[in-house]
């Protein structure tokens, strides 16, 4: 099996040492990049992906729908004549206490967030508008 693998190592080498190598003209890199650079990259306009009046929509079909529900009651019920009251643990109530150093990281936190979105932002309008 050795001599089989060798004779056909041996063959490969003659056979890529027949074709040679073959070599570019000697200006093909500068003819490569004047046909790249005189082919102009299309530019890139940025287009949100909800507009300015689907976000007014969305907002205003939101607030109608709160006013809705607040101001008008509705006649039934997906439960229907269900008495919900007895599911309610009435003796336990959880009360919620945040220590003030945590309410102080949390809001840190926040504005932290937020500064680095800001910043990100910036990073990606400024390599948007270098492309184009």
């Amino acid at each position: 099996m050795e001599t089989g693998d060798k004779k056909l190592d041996q063959f490969t080498k003659d056979v890529i040492q027949e074709a040679g190598l073959a070599t570019p003209s000697d200006n093909f890199l500068a003819n490569v990049m004047a046909e790249v650079s005189n082919e102009k990259a299309p530019a890139r306009v940025y287009k949100p992906l909800i507009s300015k009046v689907g976000w007014l929509i969305i907002g205003s079909l939101l607030v109608i729908f709160a006013f809705v529900l607040k101001n008008f009651p509705i006649g039934f019920s997906i439960f229907g004549d269900w008495n919900l009251s007895s599911l309610m643990i009435e003796k336990y109530e959880p009360i919620v206490d945040i220590p003030v150093t945590y309410a102080y990281c949390f809001f840190f936190l926040l504005v932290f967030v937020l500064i680095q979105i800001k910043m990100i932002k910036k990073l990606f309008d400024k390599n948007l508008n270098s492309l184009s």
